[in-house]
């Protein structure tokens, strides 16, 4: 006969603590997942913050630094465009010379409506390359190349005298051409040295050999609620497209924005309701920008204010002297 074989298993003392050493290394291995996970959604709101200051530092700080940019380092500008009411508001450089802060935004901007406890920023400048003027009859302006320029945009004409503001009536090859029509509120393109802006007073003018033509952009920088979600606002971006102002959303997630503006008189950045009262857009050589980005595009990961909070300055390279 065969010899029989003890067989034994495990005692319920030694499942007991197979079982708690099982438990205790779960819970370890549970820790670290939801530690990684947790680590994870922190990089990310993270990321998102830092994504969205790149995006605005560069975009808004581009637009900020030419600012007042009108060619021919300048400080004249003739501007024609406009009708016998007025001129419109992106076109209204001589109020600020390029540089204008909306304390509360009215009405909708191309076609959407800012959010009303934010401020908004306007800036205008010469844009894209240069072209060469070799001669000018009072009408058509000549130059040196082909511009990248249609009838309809709105360009300026600038030498180291003064800087012309007006729509293009008519481009041909080479040749550009204004007339009374369209937005030109007169034939002539000269400086207007009346000390309010009238439709119709501008006198003739030439151009020296240094005299140059670039388009003209105005832009607007602004929050208002996103038309991807209706709970989380935007920061938008209006630019001029032609004589009309078109509106991009850039940035999603951008709750609240706050423009100060450093004013060289007083040696100090005031709010665009001081630089109002003081009358002083002239003065301002510098914009910090502050943005707060909304918790809803950052989850449920709890960021402090100052983590969400971006602020950068830029400064105004056509007054930086």
């Amino acid at each position: 006969m065969r010899g029989r074989t003890n067989a034994k298993g495990f005692s319920l003392t030694e499942l007991m603590i197979a079982l708690v050493l099982g438990l205790i290394l779960l819970g370890g291995a549970i820790s670290v997942f939801l530690a990684n996970q947790a680590t994870s959604r922190s990089n990310a709101a993270l990321g998102e913050i830092q994504h969205i200051a790149r995006i605005t530092s560069s975009l808004m700080g581009y637009d900020i630094r030419n600012a007042g940019y009108s060619g021919c380092n300048n400080v004249r500008v003739a501007n024609i465009v406009g009708d016998a009411v007025g001129q419109p508001d992106w076109a209204t450089w001589e109020f600020g010379g390029g540089i204008e802060g909306l304390v509360s935004p009215v009405g909708s901007i191309a076609g959407v409506t800012p959010d009303s406890g934010n401020e908004a920023l306007r800036v205008m400048y010469g844009t894209g390359e240069g072209w060469s003027i070799s001669a000018y009859d009072g009408t058509t302006i000549s130059l040196n190349e082909t511009p990248s320029i249609s009838a309809g945009d709105i360009v300026i004409a600038c030498d180291e005298n003064l800087a012309s503001i007006f729509q293009a009536s008519a481009v041909s090859s080479n040749e550009l051409t204004h007339t009374l029509s369209g937005l030109n509120c007169d034939d002539n393109i000269g400086f207007n040295f009346n000390t309010s802006w009238n439709c119709g007073d501008a006198p003739g003018r030439s151009f020296s050999n240094t005299s140059m033509l670039l388009a003209f952009q105005s832009v607007v920088w602004f929050v208002a609620e996103s038309s991807d979600n209706e709970s989380i606002n935007s920061l938008y971006r209006a630019s001029l497209i032609g004589d009309q102002l078109i509106s991009e959303e850039v940035v999603y997630g951008v709750v609240a924005i706050v423009f100060e503006y450093f004013d060289r008189t007083s040696n100090s950045f005031l709010s665009a309701a001081q630089i109002n009262a003081a009358n002083r857009w002239n003065d301002v050589i510098a914009v910090r920008v502050s943005l707060e980005v909304d918790d809803g595009v950052l989850g449920d990961v709890v960021v402090p204010d100052e983590v969400k909070t971006i602020t950068f300055v830029t400064s105004l390279r056509n007054r930086s002297q």
